[in-house]
């Protein structure tokens, strides 16, 4: 079984939200040249908030062998084992019930694992997602209770 790599979907609630801010931080860098100490605030504001803004564009969702792989950004990653996941569904809302979220568009999936986690994600096929998760969920499921008997 192979690998299957999905790209994160960007909407325009991305572009809403993120373009305003961007041209919100270079005016107020540009204001705060004349203050040394201002500057300094706002730069690493600068930077934390263009962390985000880029990180946002290297994220993405793996079907591995064995677990379900998400990347978000340059530096947080996790995997959940096929077996720990209880139930995934499609949703389209503005907010995430999850900490840990790839979505950047109002329709994303929730995939409920373990006992009360949760992560969203929202990729360009969120139907095949799904479809092929499932299978791979079932999959999975009946090669733990062969090996049980």
């Amino acid at each position: 079984m192979d690998n299957k790599r999905f790209k994160p979907k960007i909407g325009k609630m991305f572009y809403i939200i993120w373009i305003p801010t961007v041209l919100f931080l270079a005016v107020c860098t540009w204001l705060s040249f004349a203050s040394p100490l201002g500057f300094a605030i706002i730069l690493a504001t600068d930077l934390f908030t263009l962390y985000f803004l880029i990180t946002s564009l290297f994220g993405y969702v793996e079907l591995r062998e064995e677990t379900f792989f998400v990347k978000f950004g340059l530096l947080t990653q996790m995997e959940i084992p096929y077996t720990s996941i209880r139930d995934v569904c499609k949703e389209r809302r503005f907010y995430s019930d999850s900490m840990m979220s790839l979505k950047y568009t109002l329709e994303h999936v929730n995939i409920k694992y373990n006992r009360f986690d949760l992560v969203s994600v929202s990729v360009v096929e969120n139907d095949e997602l799904i479809h092929d998760l499932a299978e791979r969920i079932g999959r999975n499921r009946k090669q733990k209770e062969e090996q049980e008997s």
